[in-house]
């Protein structure tokens, strides 16, 4: 079974698991911008987003890290979501747009997980996808109080 391709053993091939994680590293940048934004424009809901931000950030620095180690380049584009969230009007509404980028994450990342091969990468990636639902609880919280 060591001598197996891991493509035969269900496991994502290195070259397509850095295009899913790299799609994730664009998204977790266009999540940091958002809510840099939107602390910035509606400074009544920074307490309760800087957790949210400091995540995206610290994500989108375990993709680079983890796309690097699979011999690839991390892709230096933001994903266009930036762009959709701050078009909308008002909090409530960038905020649900928000959680939807978040669960779509949270999402893609399931498809990941049981296609890896490497533990270390699981539960790095098993975490990411915990902290995007806890922040998807938060943000959820924070709608309901506006």
């Amino acid at each position: 079974m060591s001598e197996a391709d891991p493509a035969y053993m269900g496991y994502l091939p290195a070259p397509e698991l850095a295009e899913r994680l790299n799609a994730l590293l664009e998204a977790e940048r266009a999540g940091a911008k958002v809510l840099l934004a939107l602390m910035r424009d509606h400074p009544e809901a920074k307490a309760a987003l800087e957790p949210v931000q400091r995540d995206e950030g610290r994500y989108a620095g375990l993709l680079t890290r983890l796309v690097r180690q699979l011999g690839a380049e991390p892709s230096a584009k933001t994903g266009d979501f930036v762009g959709k969230v701050l078009a909308l009007d008002g909090l409530k509404p960038r905020l649900e747009l928000l959680n939807r980028g978040q669960g779509w994450v949270a999402k893609r990342i399931d498809e990941i997980l049981p296609r890896l091969p490497d533990d270390a990468m699981h539960g790095e990636l098993r975490e990411m996808r915990d902290r995007h639902r806890e922040n998807i609880a938060g943000c959820a919280a924070l709608i309901e109080r506006l």
